[in-house]
């Protein structure tokens, strides 16, 4: 999801709200199926009441179930807890409020509606769309549990089943463990123009906490018990997300790094311990790719800098303001090819993501309803940039057909989207190489952060 683009709903998902997060199943499924991956069977829990969903959840059940796995969520995390986690049962409307509150801690409504447009401009959601809607009717209805770390509350749904509830306060107290540790509140500052890293900073805190709740409900075998067909099912069975649904990039977005994210935590504690997991809290992942393979985490592959020349463009088109620049990132680049790839095709054609840059470009006056971004990807080998190239128009073709540009030099490609006309388009063409360059330079320079606004302050 997105802070631009995607990481706004990723922000969001973050730690703020963990929704319906895919637990490993013991065998790789024998078919997709549309919809989020089957909780694994859940721990035994305590005695007395049937299973009560549907807004039904009472708090002291919550809290006798949350009280009891607590102890181990933490053993098998390798954590001490440092005091209680607060319990609070929340209705679907609370969480909606929760969440609409908790999306404009760091952005305006103003920027979030900017977001709304880049994703429309991506072909991510439709043309004219209200992503605030759109967010908040995707997190009222997946939001299975929330940890607060403004409040320190664990935050549970009230329609969350008994049987369900080990996997969601597992996942949730996992999360006040990386809290008590790790000071979560300060990786919920957006990194402006940086979109990738908040993505990569998002798959290291849900797949930490996806992948404790793993090796808890494995127990003593830990995350041993889960081999590599099943890791690698997990992110598979997100990319298979139908185009069917309503916004199946952001559905993509918002469980991948509950997938992938568990995926790589799980293979990086296995092999060199919780320790080495703990210390990516002080030396963050920088980019998706990282989040994405294992080997390139472990060798902190940087990304490729790519540097947009913001005079040239302002220049030839005097008519258009650029009002944001930012990254897109593997991450981004594979929840929207799985549009139009299977799983394994999508990840090959995704997977030689080197770097990228674009710019967000409106009209000075009379903006259109989307803006147009230009943009340069940088891939590792000729060979990757051309795989990539053929996924990436056929998604183009698809989500808007006619209206964009896509043109491939060696392992750099440049790409223009929604386009609103020729005389645009042939400015386009003619300097979209000169507009970036591969290498370091100054940002063309966002727009200055704008005071938080509370949810009623804007309606």
């Amino acid at each position: 999801m997105a802070r631009l683009p995607r990481s706004l709903i990723l922000s969001l998902s973050l730690v703020a709200a963990c929704a319906t997060a895919p637990a490993a199943p013991t065998d790789p499924p024998d078919a997709q199926t549309d919809g989020p991956p089957a909780p694994a069977a859940p721990v035994e829990s305590t005695g007395g009441a049937p299973d009560r969903g549907d807004d039904g959840l009472s708090r002291e059940r919550a809290e006798a179930i949350t009280k009891e796995i607590t102890a181990a969520v933490s053993s098998a995390r390798g954590l001490a807890m440092k005091g209680p986690v607060a319990i609070e049962v929340l209705d679907r409307k609370q969480i909606r409020a929760f969440a609409e509150n908790s999306m404009y801690d760091h952005n305006t409504p103003e920027e979030i509606r900017m977001f709304g447009r880049i994703d429309a401009s991506l072909g991510v959601i439709p043309v004219g769309a209200d992503i605030e809607t759109i967010i908040l009717d995707m997190l009222e209805d997946a939001v299975m549990g929330i940890y607060d770390p403004k409040t320190k509350r664990l935050l549970i749904g009230a329609h969350v089943t008994e049987s369900m509830l080990p996997m969601v306060s597992g996942h949730e107290l996992a999360h006040g463990l990386q809290d008590m540790h790790f000071e979560l509140s300060r990786h919920q500052e957006p990194i402006r123009g940086q979109s990738d890293a908040e993505a990569a900073r998002t798959f290291l805190i849900e797949g930490d906490a996806q992948a404790s709740y793993m090796a808890y409900n494995a127990g003593d075998e830990g995350l041993q018990a889960y081999p590599e067909a099943v890791l690698q099912a997990l992110g598979d069975q997100v990319l298979t997300l139908s185009s069917a649904l309503p916004h199946p990039i952001l559905a993509r977005s918002l469980q991948l790094p509950y997938a992938d994210g568990a995926a790589t935590v799980t293979r990086l504690a296995r092999t060199r311990g919780w320790d080495a997991v703990d210390a990516l809290y002080s030396d963050l992942p920088t980019t998706s790719e990282q989040m994405l393979h294992i080997d390139k985490l472990i060798a902190r592959e940087p990304a490729v800098p790519v540097t947009a020349r913001c005079d040239v463009v302002t220049g030839a088109l005097p008519d258009f303001a650029i009002i944001w620049e930012d990254t897109l990132g593997e991450a981004s680049l594979l929840t929207m090819l799985a549009d139009v790839e299977k799983a394994a095709q999508a990840r090959d054609a995704a997977e030689g993501w080197g770097g990228d840059r674009f710019l967000v470009l409106d009209r000075r006056h009379a903006p259109a309803v989307v803006p147009t971004i230009l943009g340069m990807l940088a891939w590792d080998t000729e060979s990757d940039a051309r795989m990539f190239e053929a996924a990436f128009a056929r998604y183009l073709e698809r989500a808007m057909p006619d209206t964009y540009i896509l043109e491939r030099r060696g392992k750099q490609l440049v790409y223009a989207t929604r386009v609103p006309d020729a005389r645009t388009r042939a400015t386009l063409k003619k300097i979209a190489w000169k507009s970036f360059r591969v290498g370091t330079g100054e940002t063309c320079g966002l727009p200055p952060k704008a005071a938080p606004t509370t949810a009623a302050g804007t309606k």
